[in-house]
């Protein structure tokens, strides 16, 4: 009878085959798969909202567009649209964009609230929006004829919305409008002429927003020379029923005894100016 005995080397060898291959295991079955559920977990739980937030150009200078981005992919939960204590409903455009009305200036919160509780806030000042009446900057008043000059920024002013009403109440279209320069800080300056009315002549002066800025003019006698004063603009409410403001001293200089005086009443005409502060 014959026996067969396995080689002690074959056997060792397939051991040693079978053996070796548990630290690929290890990696690919165990330590791999940990580290992917880890850092998805990590993910999911840590994850924040990525926001582009932008403030649209104005056609009117009366309204804009703010429009708001995800550009994280994660479930949102909320959004918010803030502008100064105020809640603004937004509308939702294209993909994961949205977007708001804007009709006044202020700051533009944005707050996003992901599923997994994370949130971000994104803050926009908008300053677009023309909301600043037109400006008085100076007077003058010369041979009855009413020289202002008017600044005004970004919507510019209104040459259709100009005009004045006289101490009768009758109302009067300026002699002439001229837009004479532009500042470096974006102000454009206007001339403005009307026929004065010595007893009190009210201005209005309006920009292309709406906006408007109102002035009264009136004249008092100092020698035979005509004195214009400047009222508060009405628009200032702090100023309430001010009296008028009288010419700068260094222009009141107007007394007989010189020779310029003296020369001003005998040919009748004034020439007066002022800065109106």
């Amino acid at each position: 009878m014959e026996y067969y005995q396995k080689s002690a080397y074959r056997s060792n060898k397939k051991y040693k085959q079978k053996s070796s291959g548990g630290l690929p295991d290890l990696l690919l079955f165990y330590i791999l798969p940990f580290i992917v559920f880890n850092s998805i977990l990590f993910y999911c739980v840590a994850s924040s909202p990525k926001i582009n937030l932008e403030i649209q150009d104005t056609k009117d200078y009366l309204s804009t567009q703010a429009s708001m981005t995800i550009e994280s992919w994660f479930p949102t939960k909320s959004i918010s649209f803030n502008m100064d204590g105020e809640e603004l409903e937004p509308v939702k455009d294209k993909r994961r964009t949205y977007s708001v009305p804007i009709t006044r200036n202020g700051v533009l919160e944005v707050t996003v609230v992901n599923l997994n509780g994370m949130s971000s806030t994104v803050f926009k000042h908008v300053n677009v929006l023309d909301d600043i009446p037109p400006s008085f900057e100076n007077a003058t008043l010369e041979d009855g004829i009413l020289m202002l000059r008017v600044t005004d920024s970004q919507s510019l002013v209104n040459s259709d919305a100009i005009y004045a009403v006289d101490s009768a109440g009758i109302q009067h279209a300026p002699l002439s409008v001229e837009r004479i320069e532009d500042t470096i800080d974006n102000t454009t300056a206007y001339s403005i002429t009307f026929e004065m009315d010595l007893n009190g002549l009210h201005v209005y002066v309006q920009d292309k927003a709406g906006n408007e800025a109102q002035k009264t003019f009136t004249t008092h006698k100092e020698g035979n020379l005509d004195v214009l004063e400047v009222g508060p603009e009405e628009d200032q409410t702090d100023q309430g029923n001010a009296a008028p403001d009288a010419l700068p001293a260094e222009n009141q200089e107007t007394e007989p005894a010189s020779e310029e005086s003296s020369a001003a009443s005998s040919s009748g005409s004034s020439d007066v100016s002022i800065v109106i502060e």
